[in-house]
């Protein structure tokens, strides 16, 4: 059974969110900017009626689109300090913890974490070098430093980190502390035994697995795109020239 809630319940946690902010918030722009400020606050209750609009209708990815650039709106006014929202008004997002090795980025990976982000912000936590050794018997094609700066940039992730050394897995858990552990459907991870170690370090995790796997494109996985690369007459071609770095 899919632990994933519907999309009308999904998009409800996003529109109980904004209806506080709008409900609670304060302007506290300086007079010369109130009129600016205004007419943002009314762009994102826009947005705020077509994503609702759309939910209707059942267009449930534009009510998405629309909703996420209402909350984006408000809250780059909150940060910015031109809006106060009430104490107690706004709900803190929990915090999911998503990991695995992230070698040659693929849509597998996105959907993966735009899943997760749906659940509150994400923190990635990227496999060490040397783990993806001990349990996989290979080194990754990309590097660990490299692999994180990649996953830093994918967009729904809040933060990414380097995993522990050693086989204690857990400890980065530990550190981190998140509301949410979100497993790929691929992830060797038995649910029930993950959860039960997790209690007896004193760690209340919500433990769930995507259980949608990702097909809409062939190459999928880190081990398909290798296989095709492997394949390919033209690419080996390519492996067989000289690397010439160009500056430009």
């Amino acid at each position: 059974m899919s632990p994933w809630k519907s999309d009308e319940e999904r998009l409800s946690r996003y529109f109980n969110y904004v209806e506080r902010v709008l409900e609670k918030m304060r302007l506290k722009a300086p007079q010369h900017l109130k009129s600016q400020v205004e007419a943002i606050v009314d762009n994102a209750k826009r947005y705020y009626e077509d994503a609702k609009y759309y939910a209707k209708l059942g267009d449930y990815p534009t009510s998405y689109v629309c909703v996420a650039y209402c909350e984006g709106l408000l809250d780059c006014l909150k940060h910015l300090g031109l809006i106060g929202v009430e104490e107690g008004a706004v709900v803190e997002r929990k915090k999911v913890m998503v990991a695995g090795v992230f070698d040659i980025i693929h849509p597998g990976h996105t959907f993966l974490i735009s899943r997760a982000a749906e659940l509150g912000d994400v923190i990635v936590v990227v496999a060490r070098d040397s783990t993806v050794q001990r349990l996989k018997g290979r080194r990754p094609v990309v590097p660990e430093e490299q692999r994180l700066e990649v996953v830093k940039n994918i967009k729904g992730v809040k933060e990414a980190v380097l995993g522990n050394e050693g086989e204690d897995m857990l400890k980065i858990v530990e550190m981190i502390k998140p509301d949410i552990i979100m497993l790929g459907p691929n992830q060797n991870f038995d649910e029930a035994k993950l959860k039960k170690d997790l209690e007896e370090r004193g760690l209340k995790v919500e433990v769930v697995r995507l259980r949608e796997l990702y097909e809409a494109h062939k190459l999928c996985s880190t081990t398909k795109i290798i296989k095709e690369i492997l394949s390919r007459e033209d690419l080996q071609k390519l492996a067989a020239e000289p690397d010439h770095h160009v500056s430009r």
